[in-house]
């Protein structure tokens, strides 16, 4: 799923938002995890027993947290080129282990995150369709303003050799303002000027 050029989404911006919400907080339970479980190995190394399970499990809480770290980086960056699918697909499990050994405050941040994937996809394929649908803007027309009716000037008299005009339809004139040919106007039976907006 690519992004189309142009104003990006609110709803991906959102989502950006949230991934960096999400790697910041892990960096703050990386660092929790790394400093209950040196703090539990020197207890365990001064004092033995029960309190090894506990440092293994601090240990193996900081390594999750550090490869969610990365992996959020990586899914950040998928973001920004547009690949959201992909980046939804690969957040799956990341928030999975997040719940079981990141803490429950990191599983739940990014679970929010892979939620918020689907509006983001929405939005983006509703902005592609616009952006398919949209012709392309047509020049605007703009008819000569509207004048009462003058009479009508005395049509040219032909130059020699030049093919007669049909009955009622004036010789073509030129703008003596500007020198570009003018535009008969037959309901009001005048010459105009597009490039002086005027009559002529």
């Amino acid at each position: 799923m690519g992004m189309a050029p142009g104003v990006e989404p609110p709803e991906v911006s959102s989502l950006k938002s949230l991934l960096n919400i999400s790697r910041i907080v892990t960096l703050i339970f990386l660092v929790i995890g790394l400093l209950v479980g040196v703090a539990t190995i020197a207890i365990l190394i001064a004092f033995a027993g029960a309190l090894g399970i506990f440092g293994v499990w601090a240990i193996l809480w900081f390594i999750v947290d550090l490869v969610i770290f990365i992996q959020i980086g990586n899914i950040r960056d998928m973001v920004n080129a547009g690949q959201l699918q992909a980046a939804k697909d690969k957040m799956l499990i990341w928030w999975i282990l997040g719940f079981i050994f990141g803490g429950v405050i990191v599983g739940i941040l990014l679970l929010v995150t892979w939620l918020k994937f689907d509006s983001a996809i929405a939005a983006v394929q509703r902005q592609q369709s616009m952006t398919w649908q949209q012709p392309p803007a047509a020049p605007v027309w703009q008819a000569p303003p509207g004048a009462a009716p003058a009479p009508a000037a005395a049509p040219m008299a032909p130059t020699a050799g030049a093919p007669a005009a049909a009955p009622g339809t004036p010789q073509a004139t030129t703008c003596p303002r500007c020198g570009r040919p003018a535009t008969w106007i037959a309901q009001y039976s005048r010459w105009y000027c597009y490039n002086d907006q005027q009559y002529v």
